[in-house]
């Protein structure tokens, strides 16, 4: 089991290094499915993309950088992140066809299933 885990929380760290804020996440898991829980507020559900290559999930933002006006003038600017991503390598215990997201209240959901073979119990019918 803490292998499923581990294969699952092996980070793309290249892909990492070249993002600008990569957001808080939490990864819990159960026997049917692996949950990943993103801090990301201040986000719209169209400024957040999920993508899947080579058994690498992606969830990044393509939201466009706000110009900063001629009329203000900042003293500190602690808003306006306007990029973010994190990549984690899926491997061979998750059906990819099955990921489901949510976005609610600033916290991305994203379900992935484990595949019928891995999944950590099973009851068996007697007949």
């Amino acid at each position: 089991m803490r292998m499923l885990m581990r294969n699952f929380l092996n980070q793309e760290q290249e892909t990492e290094r070249r993002c600008r804020w990569m957001p808080a996440t939490n990864i819990t898991e159960d026997d049917k499915a692996f949950h990943l829980e993103m801090a990301v507020p201040g986000f719209s559900k169209k400024d957040i993309r999920i993508s899947i290559e080579k058994d690498v999930l992606k969830i990044y933002s393509e939201r466009p950088k706000e110009e900063e006006s001629q009329e203000q003038h900042y003293r500190m600017r602690e808003f306006g992140q306007a990029e973010f991503c994190r990549t984690f390598s899926l491997g061979e215990t998750v059906d990819q066809e099955g990921i489901r997201a949510e976005y609610r209240n600033g916290i991305l959901s994203v379900t992935l299933p484990r595949k019928e073979e891995v999944k950590l119990s099973k009851e068996i019918q007697i007949t």
